[in-house]
């Protein structure tokens, strides 16, 4: 399926899911603009700020639960628009967490340096998330 089409059917979802009024069906819309006409280069390393700015909300409590549940619907099953990519850095070194490195980090919160084997200590520091967009959105 070429990347209009799958484009098309992702900006038709929010109309199915959200109501009319809802602030999340804008926030989509914006974010699937951006996304179609950026570089890609530009698309493999969004964080919520850029997100949050792309969206067009602003710093308060009402758009910070909108940007969440935005997040949430655009990285879900549903549409998959970006993926959540979790890195561990520590000084001038990093790692993208595989999939079994993300999964035991959520389960214990806890990581280990690929390097040496050790756990971090206080891993929750050195690990990072950021969000790329997804190979459908990158098909051009």
């Amino acid at each position: 399926m070429n990347q209009s089409v799958v484009i098309e059917r992702f900006r038709n979802f929010p109309s199915e899911d959200f109501d009319e009024g809802d602030p999340v069906r804008p926030a989509i819309s914006k974010i699937i603009d951006f996304l179609v006409a950026a570089n890609p280069q530009n698309v493999r390393h969004l964080s919520f700020g850029m997100i949050q700015k792309v969206a067009g909300l602003k710093d308060s409590e009402e758009d910070h639960r909108t940007l969440y549940r935005t997040v949430s619907y655009i990285t879900g099953e549903r549409t998959q628009l970006l993926e959540l990519v979790f890195e561990y850095v520590m000084d001038d070194f990093s790692h993208i967490l595989d999939e079994e490195e993300e999964a035991d980090y959520k389960a214990t919160g806890s990581f280990s340096d690929p390097r040496t084997g050790v756990e971090v200590p206080d891993s929750a520091k050195h690990i990072h998330i950021y969000f790329k967009a997804s190979r459908a959105v990158l098909q051009k």
